[in-house]
């Protein structure tokens, strides 16, 4: 054998290392995404607590107690959000408008999918922010009413 057949099959060998890594990256980044999407608010919380544990490295005693503590900031984040979403929905269904206004039908169509798949998300979190209200003491509770969206303006109709 050759000293060039052999860098040869080494380079090939190693850029079939290099194809699979990057590969596995994609589908792993892919499957997290996905996981954050289907399981909403409860999951950044979850993360962020366990993020917390490993970087800190918190023990258990330490976990428990410091749990109570980055719901209550989650919750009042969600509340924050939900407090100013009609203000965000009317941008963005300004936005969406103004895009399909660019668009073919086909193309308006499939973003009319996408904004329906975002505001289902917005929903879950509004779901979780009023199960995680019931689930907080009264005295650890900042609103009890959760904030309601202003009705919008039919599409075409000026404000």
């Amino acid at each position: 054998m050759t000293q060039a057949k052999l860098w040869g099959g080494l380079l090939v060998l190693f850029l079939a290392g290099v194809l699979t890594g990057l590969g596995g990256t994609i589908l792993y980044q892919h499957y997290e995404q996905k996981q954050r999407w289907e399981r909403g608010p409860a999951g950044r919380q979850e993360r962020l607590m366990k993020r917390l544990a490993e970087e800190l490295s918190l023990t258990q005693a330490q976990s428990q107690a410091i749990e109570p503590i980055v719901s209550r900031a989650h919750i009042q984040i969600l509340e924050l959000r939900a407090k100013h979403q009609p203000e965000l929905d009317r941008i963005v269904d300004q936005g969406v408008n103004e895009i399909k206004t660019k668009l073919s039908a086909d193309q308006g169509a499939r973003l009319d999918t996408l904004y329906a798949k975002l505001k289902q998300r917005w929903q879950v979190s509004r779901d979780y922010l009023r199960a995680a209200r019931e689930r907080l003491p009264l005295g650890s509770r900042e609103a009890e009413s959760e904030p309601q969206p202003e009705p919008r303006p039919e599409q075409g109709s000026q404000p």
